[in-house]
């Protein structure tokens, strides 16, 4: 398009729309010792834990406003307010915004499950989106249990659905179930990647 050539005469010619600015802060605290790192907890302690506020939530959820609403072995439930500055040129919730309360969700359902000698690691993770997710959705509701549980793999699935109780979206996934890594003389967890 040449942004030189004059307009056509008849064509209409539209002043552009000066956006609204908005700001948001961003603020959350610091988690402490990582879970990986406490050789002793168990992951359903953990997340427990995270319901009482004895445990810090990690800066992610602490950010989407995700929360740990009930907890039992093998099945979790979380929360998450549709917050606009999360929405697409739709007005729709981000579908990754979206994938990561559900993500968080079905590893948390096999870790509620596991000893407590052992640790996740997401393998895969499959969403089909059912339905738009925009602010007036409210708050989204994300209910996962355990399908299967092998010694070195585990399988949970999930609902999610907006605060009429519509289905939005339903999930899968897949963790690795390994030992907890050993932690370094300064409390933290190795890195990912790197050779113990």
């Amino acid at each position: 398009m040449d942004l030189h050539r004059r307009p056509d005469r008849g064509a209409k010619v539209t002043e552009a729309v000066t956006p609204k600015i908005h700001t948001v802060e961003l603020q959350w605290k610091d988690q402490g010792e990582l879970f990986a790192a406490q050789s002793g907890a168990s992951g359903l302690d953990y997340l427990r834990g995270l319901i009482t506020g004895e445990v810090v939530a990690p800066p992610v959820a602490q950010v989407l406003g995700i929360s740990v609403t009930k907890v039992d072995p093998g099945a979790v439930q979380f929360t998450m307010p549709v917050k606009n500055f999360f929405t697409n040129h739709l007005g729709f919730l981000a579908g990754g915004i979206l994938s990561t309360v559900i993500d968080s969700a079905l590893g948390c359902a096999i870790l509620s499950a596991i000893p407590d000698d052992k640790d996740i690691v997401t393998l895969d993770l499959s969403v089909d989106f059912l339905r738009p997710v925009s602010e007036a959705s409210g708050l989204i509701t994300v209910d996962a249990e355990v399908v299967h549980l092998g010694r070195s793999r585990g399988l949970a699935a999930c609902r999610a659905v907006d605060s009429a109780g519509k289905l939005c979206a339903v999930g899968k996934s897949s963790c690795m179930v390994r030992d907890k890594p050993k932690a370094p003389a300064n409390g933290h967890a190795p890195a990912a990647g790197v050779s113990r």
